[in-house]
C-alpha cells in the first residue's frame, strides 16, 4: 500500500501469472487496486476503485463503483488482435449492475450490449462498439491514444463537446461525483481534444447505416429521417452518383432511376450517416399523375388526369342527355 491506500501488483512489464481476490463480502472502502496479471479473478468484494490489466478477468458477486479493464497488451503495437469484450471480461449480472463507471482500454470489440445504466470511460486503444445501447461516454486518454468507433447503436441523446477546457471540467466533475442517478441520466458526451498536461489524443466517431427509397422528383427530409439530427446542425455530404440524387435545403431529391450511396456528416464529422439510396422507376400511373397542362387565358396549371376524367365525365353526361332527347322525340 502507499499513502493513498493504493495497492498495485505488477506493471505492464512485470505481470503476475494469476491474481485471485476472495473478499468474503469484505468492504475495502476507499482503497484502490491496480492489478497486472495474465488472469485476474475477483469474488465477493466491495471495492470503490479497481483496475485490472489482463487478458482475462472475471468478477463475481462484487460491488465495484469504478472499474477499468485494460487489455494487458495495450502498449504492444505488434499485437493488432481485436479482443471481443465478452471473451476477455466476464462479469455476472449482480456485479455489472453495481458498476457505475466502466473504463476500457485496448483493441476491444463490443457487440449487442446494454450500457444504458453505465458511464463508459475510454482511456486508451481502439474501441469498436456495435449495435449496443449507450448512456454516457467519456473519452479520457490517460493510457494511450483513443480511437473509438460506434456503429448502429442507440443513445438517449447525443451532444458533442470539443473544447479542451469544457472536456477537462466535465471530467473533473465526474471523478469528484458520487455517480448518483442524476449523473447517469445526463446526455451523451463524445469528447475529442487533448486534456491539460497530456500529449495523448482522442477521436470518437458514431456511424449509422440507413436505407432509403425515392421516386424521381420525390423528396426526403433529412432532419426527420436521420437519427439524432436536428435542424440547427450543419451538414456536409458526398454523393457517389450525383445524376441519381441531389441534396437541397437538407432534403434528398430523386433525379432518375438508379442506386447510389450518400454520406452525410455532422458535428464536425463525428457523426456519420451512410445512406444506401435507391431511386425507383416510376410507373405509368405515377407519371400521368405528375403531368400538367397549362390552361389558356388563366395561365393556371391542371393535372392531366383531372382533365382526362373531366372529359370522360362530360362525355358520359352528353351521351345520357342525347339519349333522353331521343326518347322524348
Amino acid at each position: 500500500y502507499d499513502a493513498r491506500d493504493h495497492l498495485q501488483i505488477g506493471d505492464f512489464d512485470n505481470q503476475a501469472k494469476s491474481i485471485i481476490i476472495n473478499g468474503n463480502n469484505n468492504d475495502f472502502g476507499s482503497e484502490a487496486f491496480d492489478l497486472y496479471a495474465k488472469k485476474v479473478e475477483i469474488n465477493d468484494c466491495d471495492i470503490r476503485n479497481i483496475a485490472t490489466y489482463s487478458d482475462k478477468t472475471s468478477i463475481n458477486h462484487s460491488s465495484i463503483d469504478n472499474y477499468v479493464f485494460a487489455v494487458a497488451s495495450l502498449n504492444d503495437d505488434s499485437t493488432p488482435y481485436e479482443y471481443n469484450l465478452s471473451e476477455v471480461l466476464s462479469i455476472d449480472k449482480y456485479s455489472l449492475n453495481n458498476i457505475k463507471l466502466l473504463g476500457l482500454a485496448g483493441n476491444i470489440k463490443i457487440e449487442n450490449t446494454d450500457f444504458s445504466n453505465h458511464v463508459l470511460l475510454f482511456v486508451g486503444g481502439i474501441i469498436n462498439i456495435h449495435n449496443s445501447i449507450l448512456n454516457k461516454i467519456i473519452a479520457f486518454p490517460t493510457l494511450n491514444d483513443i480511437y473509438a468507433n460506434i456503429y448502429n447503436s442507440k443513445f438517449k441523446s447525443i451532444k458533442y463537446l470539443s473544447e479542451n477546457d469544457v472536456v477537462w471540467n466535465e471530467i473533473e466533475q465526474y471523478f469528484s461525483s458520487d455517480f448518483n442517478d442524476a449523473l447517469l441520466n445526463y446526455d451523451i458526451y463524445n469528447m475529442d481534444g487533448i486534456p491539460i498536461g497530456m500529449q495523448t489524443k482522442s477521436t470518437t466517431t458514431i456511424y449509422f447505416d440507413k436505407e432509403a427509397k425515392l421516386k424521381p422528383s420525390e423528396k426526403l427530409n433529412l432532419v426527420s429521417y436521420l437519427d439524432y439530427y436536428t435542424e440547427d446542425k450543419e451538414i456536409e455530404y458526398t454523393i457517389e452518383d450525383e445524376s441519381i440524387v441531389k441534396i437541397e435545403n437538407k432534403e434528398l431529391i430523386g433525379l432518375k432511376e438508379g442506386s447510389t450511396k450518400v454520406t452525410v456528416t455532422t458535428d464536425e464529422g463525428h457523426i456519420v450517416y451512410n445512406i444506401n439510396l435507391v431511386v425507383e422507376k416510376e410507373t405509368i400511373p405515377e407519371k400521368i399523375d405528375k403531368m400538367t397542362i397549362k390552361v389558356p387565358i388563366t395561365g393556371s396549371k391542371l393535372k392531366l388526369w383531372v382533365l382526362v376524367i373531366g372529359g370522360i365525365l362530360l362525355g358520359i353526361v352528353g351521351t345520357c342527355a342525347s339519349m333522353l332527347i331521343k326518347r322524348k322525340k
